[in-house]
């Protein structure tokens, strides 16, 4: 299973000034605020751990549809070779997080799962009235289709529930995708669980 954040560093959301003073005792244990607090670049790394939480949650829900995102719930410890490994219950999730000035983007996958090909990729929105939901679904047809060998007409977005799905001429794919957006970014993370479609 597979899931996707996305956080804009630069929305005023993100900014420490805009959170309730008890977020982060409500959102990370004692050991992530540590992290946040010894880290030289606290507020990106509390962001950092804040999605790779919400991607897990993703992935977690897709497995299990009842999962509850309560953040405290999905533990965050760092893991030898710099990823990042979020565990609820019994599932563990592996997190690798890209981080820059602007934005964080994590994609979690469950530990178990065999690593697949993998895509994923952020972009700016266009406009502030762009549409961030339409936005996403044009970012991962177009860079998924020329990989799958498709005339980006051909590859289509559809949910069944909240889940993402890919079409092809109406055809569902053998796909995980994840879709996410915020603030000025859209980002997503798909893997072909089956070879080519």
């Amino acid at each position: 299973m597979l899931g996707n954040d996305v956080v804009d560093l630069g929305d005023p959301e993100s900014r420490a000034g805009a959170r309730h003073a008890r977020f982060d005792a409500r959102a990370f244990d004692r050991t992530e605020r540590a992290l946040i607090a010894t880290s030289p670049r606290g507020e990106h790394e509390r962001w950092r751990l804040w999605a790779a939480k919400e991607s897990a949650y993703k992935a977690a829900r897709k497995e299990d549809p009842c999962t509850v995102f309560s953040p405290q719930r999905f533990a965050v410890r760092r893991a030898p070779g710099g990823w990042l490994a979020v565990t609820v219950g019994d599932r563990r999730f592996r997190v690798d997080v890209v981080v820059d000035d602007e934005r964080v983007h994590a994609v979690a996958r469950h530990e178990r799962d065999p690593p697949e090909t993998l895509w994923a990729a952020v972009a700016s929105l266009s406009s502030a009235d762009e549409d961030p939901s339409a936005a996403v679904r044009r970012l991962a047809v177009t860079t998924i289709a020329p990989r799958l060998g498709l005339a980006i007409a051909d590859l289509a977005i559809d949910r069944i529930g909240r889940i993402p799905t890919l079409r092809i001429a109406g055809r569902e794919v053998a796909a995980d995708l994840s879709l996410s957006h915020h603030g000025r970014f859209v980002a997503f993370a798909c893997s072909i669980l089956r070879g080519r479609p």
